[in-house]
């Protein structure tokens, strides 16, 4: 049960962040925030952060656009979704077997 409620907060983090840059994308000097969901180990689930680096010359005085990129926040939004979907699933699964087998010890 540890690894899926890993999984739900990692997908939690990725919607967070995705929706982050969606509400920041015309804030100038914006960097967007990138999360990717890894399983550093056998059991669990995690979610890495960081944010973008501004690597385009700027003159100082002029204010950098933000570089969030709309399609790629929804697409990560979509995928946020699609996880809690599969994670939600695999609880009630899980909770029916847990049912079934509970019947089948008490007898009915």
């Amino acid at each position: 049960m540890s690894i899926l409620i890993s999984a739900l907060n990692a997908h939690q983090i990725l919607l967070a962040n995705a929706s982050s840059n969606v509400a920041n994308m015309n804030t100038e000097d914006y960097r967007s925030i990138r999360t990717t969901i890894t399983s550093p180990t056998e059991g669990s689930v995690d979610a890495t952060t960081i944010r973008a680096i501004d690597t385009s010359p700027q003159e100082p005085e002029v204010p950098a656009a933000s570089d969030v990129d709309p399609p790629k926040e929804f697409v990560d939004m979509i995928r946020a979704r699609r996880g809690f979907e599969a994670i939600l699933g695999a609880i009630s699964a899980r909770e029916e077997m847990l049912d079934d087998l509970m019947n089948t010890f008490s007898g009915k």
